[in-house]
């Protein structure tokens, strides 16, 4: 074979080896890039998948901490609230076990006070508003407020107003009108918001520790005002008795101004 031919035959030869190995390496390419979007699709499948299953699991969150509130919104709803009260004190000699018996089990209770009655028993007042109990005005000397003259009966509400300002610092804002005898006139005449009773214990006419627990028991209902005096043995003891009782039912103990406005 001559040179010249050789030559082309090898040009040829060359050509040839080139063109394959282009089309091998586009073949090869092409794997990879089917591979590379193959994979770009799975995971991008996978991030679609995660943000669907974390939206889910946000709704269940959510749906959840809904339930929860509107749980605790019922049970809100289904407490039972009373409040105790106490007239004609304080007493100098059972004032003070009531008081502590309060502060033990960590309940308020309202008191209306007579005003002959806080000389030299200030330091009860003063444990009353540390404790956090209302304390209100009964009257200075229990009279029928009604049956007084009007200018003697805003005398009668306010100079005991003014006895428990000087002992505690504040003007009370409340008064229990004696025999809750009450009428428009004392309403134009005093500044003070009267408070009355639902639950009458009559402790002072049954001074029987067992009857006086078992009628309140048998009587209050939510949102009752509860009247007893503090002036009684047995109505301090029946008093820590009702409220041993109406706690284990639900009951909620609160003062008069917080039940009036609710």
């Amino acid at each position: 074979m001559k040179f010249r031919q050789k030559i082309v035959l090898f040009l040829v030869i060359v050509v040839v080896d080139l063109i394959l190995c282009g089309v091998t390496l586009r073949m090869w390419k092409g794997e990879d890039g089917e591979k590379d979007f193959k994979g770009d699709v799975y995971h991008e499948r996978n991030k679609e998948e995660n943000e669907s299953e974390e939206q889910e699991d946000r709704k269940d969150r959510n749906v959840m901490s809904r339930e929860s509130d509107m749980v605790r919104e019922k049970e809100t709803d289904m407490r039972k609230y009373v409040a105790l009260t106490f007239d004609d004190g304080p007493n100098s000699r059972y004032t003070k076990p009531l008081l502590d018996g309060l502060r033990e089990r960590e309940i308020r209770a309202s008191f209306f006070l007579v005003g002959e009655c806080i000389d030299g028993k200030e330091d009860l007042v003063k444990q009353m508003a540390e404790d956090g109990h209302l304390i209100g005005v009964h009257c200075m000397t229990h009279k029928d407020l009604t049956k007084e003259p009007l200018s003697d009966a805003k005398k009668e509400i306010c100079e005991t107003g003014e006895k428990i300002r000087a002992v505690t610092g504040v003007m009370p804002e409340y008064v229990r009108p004696p025999y809750g005898s009450w009428n428009a006139k004392l309403e134009e005449a005093v500044d003070m918001i009267p408070v009355f009773w639902d639950v009458d214990s009559i402790d002072w006419r049954l001074k029987n520790t067992e009857k006086v627990t078992a009628k309140v028991l048998k009587d209050t209902e939510d949102g009752d005002i509860i009247l007893m005096h503090d002036e009684f043995r047995t109505s301090v003891e029946a008093a820590l008795r009702i409220i041993d009782n109406l706690t284990a039912k639900g009951y909620t103990f609160v003062t008069v101004d917080e039940l009036m406005v609710d």
